[in-house]
C-alpha cells in the first residue's frame, strides 16, 4: 500500500482579501500554548454549500470525504468523458506555482455542468479556485462538495484509480474548512 500526501502546507499564504494564519504564542503555567487565528478558505480545503449562502447538507459520513477516486487532467476534462468515481481530482498544474504570487492571477476555466451530470460526490484541484461565485453554486447547490490547493503530488496520480481520504476539521455550519487529502494506492 503507498499513501500519497495531497496537501499543502498550512502557512500564510490566503487568497488575497481573506484573513491571514497567525499564531500567538503565551505561557500557562510553564506550558507554550498557541491560538492559532485563520481564514477557513487557507490553504488545502473544502468548501460546503453554506460558502454560497446554502444550507449545508453534506452528504459524506460524518464530513469525512472517501471513496473511490480518479485523477484527470484538465485537456482530459475537456476531451473525455469523466470517469466514474466519487471524488474526481483535476490536475490542472496551478500548484507549481504555490506560494507565487502568480497562484492567484489565474484560475482554470472548468465546465461544471458536465461534474454535475455525472455522480460525482465530490470534486478536487490544484489550483485556488475552482471557479467563480456562479461555478461554485452549481456544484455546491447540487451537493457537490469542492476541494481547492491541492498539492503538485496529484501529478502522479494522472490517469489512475485509487481511495481518496479527506479529513476536515470537525467544525459543524461553517463554509469552509481545512482539510487533510491522501491517496491510498494498492
Amino acid at each position: 500500500m503507498k499513501i500519497v500526501d495531497l496537501t499543502q502546507p498550512l502557512i500564510n499564504f490566503p487568497y488575497p482579501g481573506d484573513p491571514e494564519l497567525k499564531i500567538i504564542e503565551k505561557r500557562v503555567d510553564n506550558f507554550i500554548i498557541s491560538q492559532i487565528t485563520m481564514g477557513s478558505h487557507l490553504s488545502t480545503h473544502i468548501d460546503y454549500p453554506k460558502h454560497v449562502g446554502l444550507e449545508n447538507k453534506i452528504s459524506f459520513e460524518d464530513g469525512i470525504i472517501k471513496g473511490k477516486c480518479c485523477c484527470i487532467t484538465l485537456d482530459d476534462f475537456e476531451n473525455d468523458e469523466l470517469p466514474v468515481c466519487d471524488i474526481l481530482l483535476i490536475y490542472t498544474g496551478f500548484s507549481k506555482y504555490w506560494c507565487k504570487k502568480e497562484y492567484f492571477n489565474r484560475y482554470p476555466k472548468i465546465s461544471v455542468d458536465k461534474i454535475i451530470k455525472s455522480k460525482i460526490k465530490c470534486v478536487g484541484v490544484d489550483a485556488c479556485t475552482i471557479g467563480n461565485y456562479e461555478e461554485h453554486k452549481k456544484l455546491l447547490s447540487n451537493n457537490i462538495l469542492i476541494i481547492e490547493n491541492l498539492n503538485e503530488n496529484l501529478k502522479d496520480l494522472i490517469n489512475k484509480e485509487f481511495y481518496f481520504l479527506g479529513l476536515p476539521l470537525k467544525i459543524y455550519d461553517i463554509d469552509a474548512s481545512p482539510i487533510r487529502c491522501i491517496a491510498i494506492m494498492d
